[in-house]
C-alpha cells in the first residue's frame, strides 16, 4: 500500500494547503503545547468491569511506552524550550478513551492559536476498525487503543479510537503547526522473539463503537461539514500538519530491550536523531528510515507531508538549545541526576561507570558512577545547573563485555557445553521472553521455509530474523550447532565490541566516507560523518559488484585506520589494513587528503557476495594503531590470506589490541575511548 493511501486509511493526513505555509515556522513568541500518550498496562482491566473473558481481545502487555512519553518530554523540554506546564502526559490505565479525547480538547483545541506548535504522540498497541466511509478498498480505517479496552463490548464492537476521529481533532485547531507522532502498528501483535510487537494480536476487523461514532457525528457538526464532505477532505488530504508514523499500513512496530532500555524502536530514532540534528523533513526521514531498517531488517517508518512542507523541520520550529547527548536532571551537593536519551541506543552499554561527559563549552565534566536505563548518577567537576547540557567527553567498554545469545525455548532444557569466556548463554523464560537483553537468538527452525529446513537449528536476530547460512541440517543437537556456530560467534562478537565505540555524533575528528561502485565514482551508496547536519544517501548495490570506499581526513593530523567488513551472514573481515607483505604498513591517512580504498593500483577488491543487509565499521584515531597492525600481520602470515576473518580467540584477540590502541590508559579492568582522539563510524548498504 502506498504511504499516502496509509495514511489517508489512517485518517491522520494534517496536511495543509501549499498557501498556508508561508508563516508556517512559528515565532518565537508561539507557546509551544504537547500531549503525550504512553500505555503499557494493556492486560490489568478484569472481569470487575463486566465483561466476559471470551472477549478478550489478545492484547499484549508492553514495555516501552512510558519510555517513549519520556524520550519525548525530555527532547521538547530541554532541546525545543517546550515549558514543562505546556506539556500533558496521561500514562497506563489514565490514558482512557475518554481521557484521552477530553485532554485533547481541553489542552490543544481550546489552548492553541493561529502560529502556535502542537505535537501529539502516541504510544501503545494499534488495530483496524470498520469504516463505512472508508477511502480504501478494504474499508478499514487504522486506530489506536486505549487504556482498559482489552475486552469487546457486548456488542462485539471495540473502545478504539479512529484515525477519522483524530482527523477531525486536529481540523478543529486553530494552527497550522501540528506534528502527530503514532508508534503502534496495524497488523501482527504479541512477542517476536526478545522484542514486543504493538498491535493487536486477532487481526480482526473491528465495529467502531456507538460512542465513538456519536462523537464523530458531534464534531462533524461543530465543525459544519457533512459525511460527504468529511471524506473528500480526508481523500484529498486537506487537513493540517505532518504526520510521523512508526510502520506502514501492512507492517508490524516494534519496541526492543537494549541496555536496559524498554522503547519503541521508532520513538528512539526519531528523538536521538533530533536531539543531535533538526535539518529538513527530508533528512530526517532519510536518516531515521535507515536506522529503522538497520535494527528490524523491515520496518519502514511513513513521513507524509506536502512537498513544501519537505524543507521544514519536524516540529515546524528550530530548537533553542545546542545539540547534546544528555542533560542534567538534578543536583545535590557535587552528584548529578542525567538523562542520557540523546545517546545512540547501540552504544548505551559502553556508558557506564566511569564514562564522562561534558558541558557544551567544556567549562565542567560530569563522570558517571552508576547507570540505570537512560538514567545515570555522576560526580561533577566544575560548575552545572539543573537543565545543563552535556556532550561525550569519553566512553569505557568492559573487558568482560560478553555477546548474549538467547536460547529458545524450543531447543528444550539442554544445557549448553563449552561457551567461551566472551560469549553467554541466555536461557528463554516459559513465557518466551528473556531475564535480560540478547544481541542474538539460538532456535529450531519450527516452520518450513525456503531459507532453511525445519527442525534445523539456527541463529536469529532478536525480531527472529534469519542470519544467513546459520543452520545446520535438521536434527542437530544443540551442542553440536554450537561447536558449528563458534566462529560465527566469534565475528559477531567482534563486531559488538566495535559497534560499542561508534561515535560519529561526539567525536572531534573531521571524518567523512563514502562508499561506491568502483566504476562510478559519483553513484553514493552509502555516506557518514562526523559532521552535522550532512545528508546520507543510502541506495541497494547488486552482488559482487567491486566497490571502493573515499575516507576524507580533514583533520590537521593523520588518522590512523581499521576498516572491518560485516557481510548479510555475519562474516567478519578486516579489509583495511590489507596489504601486509611490507614491511611498512601503511594504514593511515594523511591530514587534509584523502584515500581510496582499495587503491585503484591494488589487485584486491571488496565485492559483497551475498544478497541482504551489509556494514561496514570505519575506526579513525589520531594514535597509531601499532599492536593492531602487528596482531593482523601475524594473523595473515599465519592463514595466507588476506582479508583476515575475525572467526576465533586469535582473532578477537585483535579487536582488544584494537580497543589497546585506541584507550593508551594504564591498565584497568575496562577500555576507555575518547572522543577527542577517535572517530568510528558505520555505512550500511543493502545488497541485492
Amino acid at each position: 500500500m502506498k504511504r499516502r493511501h496509509f495514511l489517508q486509511a489512517a485518517g491522520a493526513l494534517y496536511l495543509a494547503q501549499a498557501s498556508r505555509y508561508g508563516q508556517v515556522l512559528a515565532q518565537s513568541s508561539s507557546r509551544k503545547l504537547a500531549f503525550l500518550v504512553g500505555i503499557n498496562s494493556y492486560l490489568e482491566t478484569s472481569n470487575s468491569f463486566g465483561v466476559r473473558q471470551d472477549n478478550h481481545r489478545g492484547l499484549s502487555p508492553l514495555t516501552g511506552c512510558e519510555t517513549d512519553v519520556q524520550l519525548q518530554r525530555e527532547l521538547l523540554i530541554h532541546r525545543f524550550g517546550f515549558k514543562p506546564s505546556d506539556i500533558k502526559i496521561l500514562i497506563n490505565q489514565d490514558a482512557t478513551r475518554s481521557n484521552i479525547l477530553q485532554t485533547f480538547e481541553a489542552h490543544l483545541i481550546q489552548q492553541a492559536r493561529p502560529g502556535d506548535i502542537v505535537v501529539f504522540h502516541f504510544s501503545g498497541h494499534g488495530s483496524r476498525l470498520f469504516d463505512s466511509d472508508a477511502i480504501t478498498s478494504d474499508q478499514a480505517n487504522s486506530a489506536f487503543v486505549p487504556a482498559r479496552a482489552d475486552y469487546r463490548n457486548a456488542d462485539q464492537s471495540v473502545d478504539d479510537i479512529m484515525g477519522k476521529t483524530l482527523f477531525l481533532l486536529m481540523s478543529a485547531l486553530k494552527t497550522e503547526n501540528v506534528t502527530a507522532v503514532l508508534d503502534c502498528c496495524y497488523s501482527g501483535g504479541g512477542t517476536r522473539g526478545s522484542e514486543r510487537v504493538r498491535a493487536d494480536a486477532s487481526h480482526a476487523l473491528y465495529q467502531p463503537s456507538a460512542d465513538e461514532i456519536a462523537y464523530q457525528k458531534n464534531w462533524m457538526k461543530k465543525l459544519g461539514i457533512s459525511s460527504q464532505e468529511l471524506r473528500d477532505r480526508r481523500k484529498a488530504g486537506t487537513a493540517k500538519g505532518i504526520v510521523l508514523a512508526a510502520a506502514t499500513a501492512n507492517q508490524i512496530a516494534k519496541e526492543s530491550d537494549v541496555a536496559d532500555v524498554s522503547s519503541g524502536l521508532f520513538t528512539y530514532c526519531l528523538t536521538q536523531y533530533l536531539w543531535e540534528t533538526t535539518s529538513s523533513l527530508t533528512d530526517a526521514e532519510a536518516m531515521i528510515t535507515r536506522s529503522l531498517l538497520t535494527a528490524t531488517g523491515f520496518q519502514e517508518p511513513v513521513f507524509d507531508s506536502k512537498p513544501e512542507v519537505k524543507t521544514q523541520p519536524i516540529y515546524f520550529t528550530s530548537p533553542v538549545n545546542q545539540a547534546a547527548q544528555a542533560v542534567v536532571r538534578s543536583i545535590q551537593r557535587n552528584q548529578a541526576t542525567l538523562w542520557l536519551g540523546g545517546l545512540d541506543k547501540k552504544t548505551l552499554e559502553a556508558f557506564g561507570s566511569e564514562s564522562q561527559f561534558s558541558t557544551l563549552e567544556g567549562t565542567a565534566t560530569a563522570t558517571i558512577t552508576q547507570r540505570k536505563g537512560l538514567i545515570a548518577t555522576a560526580t561533577l567537576t566544575g560548575n552545572l545547573v539543573p537543565g545543563a547540557l552535556l556532550k561525550e567527553t569519553s566512553r569505557v567498554i568492559s573487558k568482560t563485555t560478553k555477546l548474549r545469545i538467547g536460547l529458545d525455548s524450543s531447543l528444550g532444557n539442554q544445557a549448553p557445553q563449552g561457551q567461551g569466556s566472551r560469549i553467554e548463554f541466555i536461557p528463554a523464560r516459559p513465557d518466551g521472553s528473556y531475564p535480560q537483553s540478547v544481541h542474538y537468538i539460538l532456535s529450531r527452525v519450527t516452520a518450513q521455509t525456503t531459507s532453511a529446513p525445519r527442525n534445523s537449528i539456527a541463529l536469529f536476530s532478536p525480531s527472529l530474523e534469519l542470519l544467513p547460512d546459520s543452520f545446520g541440517h535438521p536434527g542437530e543437537s544443540l551442542s553440536k550447532a554450537i561447536v558449528r556456530l563458534t566462529p560465527k560467534f566469534q565475528g559477531l562478537f567482534a563486531a559488538h565490541l566495535i559497534r560499542q565505540t561508534l561515535n560519529p555524533n561526539s567525536s572531534k575528528l573531521k571524518l567523512e566516507v563514502s562508499l561506491y561502485p568502483q566504476s562510478q565514482p559519483g553513484q553514493i551508496i552509502a555516506k557518514a560523518s562526523t559532521y552535522r547536519n550532512l545528508p546520507t544517501p543510502s541506495q541497494p548495490i547488486p552482488a559482487r559488484t567491486p566497490c571502493q570506499l573515499q575516507i576524507t581526513n580533514r583533520d590537521r593530523v593523520p588518522l590512523y585506520l581499521l576498516i572491518a567488513l560485516i557481510s548479510p551472514n555475519g562474516r567478519f573481515s578486516i579489509i583495511f589494513p590489507n596489504d601486509y607483505i611490507r614491511e611498512s604498513l601503511s594504514g593511515e591517512v594523511s591530514a587534509q587528503a584523502n584515500r581510496l580504498i582499495p587503491d585503484p593500483s591494488e589487485s584486491f577488491r571488496i565485492a559483497p557476495p551475498a544478497a541482504g543487509r551489509g556494514e561496514a565499521l570505519i575506526v579513525a584515531s589520531r594514535n597509531p594503531l601499532t599492536r593492531t597492525y602487528q596482531q593482523m600481520r601475524t594473523l595473515a602470515e599465519e592463514s595466507n590470506r588476506t582479508p583476515v576473518t575475525i572467526a576465533d580467540q586469535r582473532g578477537i584477540d585483535a579487536i582488544d589490541n584494537l580497543l589497546s590502541d585506541l584507550d593508551r590508559q594504564p591498565e584497568s579492568s575496562f577500555y576507555k575511548v575518547s572522543s577527542d582522539d577517535v572517530a568510528v563510524l558505520s555505512l550500511s548498504f543493502e545488497i541485492i
